[in-house]
């Protein structure tokens, strides 16, 4: 088998990867030069801001990849129990602070990338054509199966890349709607709810940071009037990298003093203290990000049955819930497991049994993501049946997590994709917000623990 997967960051790399296991040869294509260096790139346009690993792609990418944690850790990363060292305040409190056994990898976006990229370089069926650009695929006369890719290189001529198995990672930007509608065939529906996100980041070298007792430090905006939000770690340089995020165009400056200002008028002002007498040692960067966008690839009749679709080709969400890079080697499981399963010969039941196995992972994301989004009103998404009481238990989740260390620990693992979304709903948690209810708890901590 012959595969070709369009796109080369995290979601590309994950799935060259899986794919090397059981193709003969596997070519990644990507427009960009990649940096020799954990440097920014600009097929990454967030690249520059605040990324996180949640545990549950932690453990994915660590499967892929053997050593690669550790890897990351000589090169300067940090792994952290999310309950012990990220303070996070939400919902007007702070969550309960003690250890909960899930951990977290910190350190920026290009770091974690360059890593991960060096291992799939080492893997010798695998070939990456970098400052190349797919520009079309031609398919059989059926047009029911892709028989090559044409890719181009700037001045250059085009080159026919022959595949059995293709697999699109190439974002938001994916040209896949498009060729398949030039090909006669449908395009996919799509699901999208605007929430006009904004993002500033700086990085601090912040005097004596080696006597804070914590790593990570995260005010969330709360719904449906608090839409400003702010998320800072300690990464591999001893810098601290702090994003100030507004949803519903409440955008963050881009200059020092607006920045600061932004910092200070968080629900909680932990962020601004943090930095109000750290030096700057970067500029301002800046993103901005309109959609969650999913494209239903998965209810096309015509899809050709060889073409597979995984990270945000198929579905992007608010970045805020740094989910992205989790599903893409959640999905890249799948894929895994599919191929292990099916094999690579029935190309069509692996295409259906993948695009069935990821509906799982794309749902229970795009849950949590959209579920506090559209409790903003500005949203103007339909709310499905239930949200509001569905919203209301949640927050009562959230409020126990800031005293009770089991619910901490529950909703540690399912935000962090390591559990499925009905865990929150076991009898061991909805015991305990019932008692909540009737009986009340503990008053909330306000103060910064």
């Amino acid at each position: 088998m012959k595969a070709v997967v369009i796109g080369a960051s995290i979601a590309g790399l994950a799935a060259a990867r899986v794919l090397s296991d059981f193709a003969e040869s596997v070519s990644v294509i990507d427009r960009d030069l990649p940096p020799a260096s954990a440097a920014s790139r600009k097929g990454v346009p967030q690249g520059k801001h605040v990324h996180g690993v949640l545990a549950g792609g932690l453990d994915a990418f660590k499967s892929f990849f053997p050593g690669l944690l550790e890897e990351l850790v000589a090169a300067g990363s940090r792994v952290v129990d999310t309950g012990q060292d990220v303070l996070w305040f939400n919902n007007g409190a702070w969550r309960l602070r003690c250890p909960c056994g899930v951990s977290a990898c910190l350190q920026t976006r290009p770091l974690f990338e360059l890593h991960v990229r060096k291992r799939v370089e080492k893997l010798p069926n695998v070939k990456l054509f970098y400052g190349h650009s797919a520009t079309s695929l031609e398919l059989n006369p059926e047009k029911n199966r892709v028989t090559s890719v044409h890719i181009a290189q700037e001045g250059a001529e085009e080159k026919i890349l022959s595949a059995d198995l293709i697999v699109d990672c190439s974002g938001r930007g994916s040209k896949l709607p498009g060729w398949l509608e030039a090909n006669g065939l449908q395009k996919p529906s799509t699901t999208t709810i605007t929430v006009n996100v904004g993002y500033s980041t700086q990085y601090f070298r912040i005097p004596n940071a080696e006597n804070f007792n914590w790593r990570a430090l995260l005010i969330v905006g709360q719904p449906p009037n608090i839409t400003r939000l702010g998320a800072g770690f300690f990464v591999e340089s001893g810098e601290f990298q702090l994003t100030l995020g507004g949803m519903f165009r409440d955008y963050p400056p881009d200059d020092d003093a607006g920045f600061l200002k932004f910092a200070e008028s968080l629900q909680h002002p932990a962020l601004f203290q943090a930095i109000r007498n750290a030096k700057p040692s970067s500029s301002i960067s800046t993103y901005r990000f309109s959609a969650h966008l999913w494209n239903h690839y998965d209810r096309l009749k015509d899809l050709p049955e060889n073409i597979f679709v995984l990270g945000d080709a198929l579905c992007s969400f608010n970045p805020i819930y740094g989910q992205g890079m989790t599903v893409a080697a959640l999905e890249a499981q799948v894929l895994q497991k599919c191929l292990t399963k099916n094999g690579a010969g029935a190309v069509k039941k692996l295409r259906d049994n993948y695009f069935r196995g990821v509906s799982s992972v794309v749902n229970a994301a795009w849950a949590m993501a959209t579920g506090a989004d559209i409790s903003y009103p500005q949203a103007n998404a339909p709310k499905p049946f239930g949200h509001s009481a569905i919203s209301r238990y949640l927050n009562s989740v959230i409020s126990l997590s800031c005293y009770d260390q089991k619910a901490l620990t529950v909703w540690s693992q399912v935000t962090n994709m390591q559990r499925p979304l009905p865990a929150l709903f076991a009898p061991a948690i909805a015991g305990r917000v019932m008692k909540r209810a009737v009986t009340g708890g503990p008053k909330l901590n306000t103060q910064q623990p």
